[in-house]
């Protein structure tokens, strides 16, 4: 009787210790868990605090305008002035990172900034391994007479000294790009000249019309009725009108003169719009290239 008692009771604390060993396992578990939901929230707290700083900073955002020709060889043919859009993506210690886009170009850049009050100096380089890469100059001011303003100002020097243009200076606005196909093209591009000229013709230029002024193909199905009659340089200003107002950066000379000096909304922020085409779109562009490619040009005199 006395070995079974002693028996059940040895039984008994060993079950009460199985027990008490698994709960504190449990437990242990448990704590390890929530000790490291604890790490990472305070991880990715801490970091979500030092991105939220970063691009909270006023700074941070896109400025367009125009992009002018300073220093040039004037022997040659250069582009005295083409629209860029200059990105501010982040700042991080002294550093500060960003991309321009400019003349079917998108380049990024990185260098050291300085805070002076409430500007920031910046200079920063691009990568180096295109013909057209250089060094931006620039201070970014915010105008708190003007309900605080933002404009960035500065010089661009070209790393390849037998480059056209070799420097470039720049008064850019703070400005985000918004697609709108309600954008029209304005009156005063009709008879705008397009760049280029014909053997044939040397005394004439290729322009534009007043029709070129009259069709969207951003919100309106366009027929054949509205296109078979039309010149040439007409149907691919309508046509590149679709990718401009997606903010499409030209890199074609003719296209991106008229789209930079006669369109005050447009702003270069891409070097690739088609997945941003509408259905609509898409099928005007497909259209107005069948008759673009059999039209005929419109020439005018010189000194009209």
């Amino acid at each position: 009787m006395k070995t079974k008692l002693l028996l059940l009771f040895v039984m008994l604390c060993f079950i009460v210790s199985c027990g008490k060993k698994k709960e504190e396992e449990s437990n242990t578990s448990g704590n390890t868990t929530n000790s490291g939901n604890t790490n990472s929230e305070t991880k990715s707290g801490s970091e979500s605090k030092t991105e939220t700083k970063s691009k909270s900073s006023p700074v941070i955002g896109s400025y367009s305008g125009g992009f002018t020709a300073s220093v040039y060889n004037d022997k040659k043919d250069y582009v005295y002035e083409n629209r860029i859009t200059v990105f501010i993506d982040s700042l991080a210690g002294e550093m500060m990172y960003g991309h321009s886009v400019v003349a079917g170009n998108n380049r990024p850049f990185s260098g050291k900034f300085t805070k002076e009050g409430s500007n920031y100096k910046a200079e920063v380089n691009e990568p180096g391994d295109d013909k057209y890469d250089g060094k931006f100059t620039f201070t970014v001011k915010i105008d708190e007479a003007k309900t605080n303003e933002i404009y960035l100002e500065g010089k661009w020097i070209s790393n390849d000294k037998k480059l056209d243009v070799t420097e470039r200076t720049y008064n850019l606005y703070k400005k985000d790009f918004a697609y709108d196909p309600q954008n029209q093209l304005p009156e005063n591009i009709q008879w705008a000249e397009l760049y280029g000229s014909n053997p044939k013709f040397p005394d004439r230029i290729e322009q534009l019309t007043a029709e070129v002024t009259k069709f969207n193909g951003s919100t309106t199905e366009l027929k054949k009725e509205d296109l078979q009659n039309l010149y040439k340089g007409d149907l691919e200003i309508i046509r590149n009108a679709i990718y401009a107002r997606h903010g499409y950066s030209f890199k074609t000379r003719r296209v991106r003169f008229i789209f930079d000096q006669f369109v005050p909304w447009y702003m270069p922020v891409s070097t690739d719009v088609r997945n941003a085409l509408t259905e609509l779109e898409k099928k005007n562009i497909d259209m107005i290239k069948r008759y673009e490619e059999h039209a005929e040009k419109y020439y005018d005199e010189y000194g009209r």
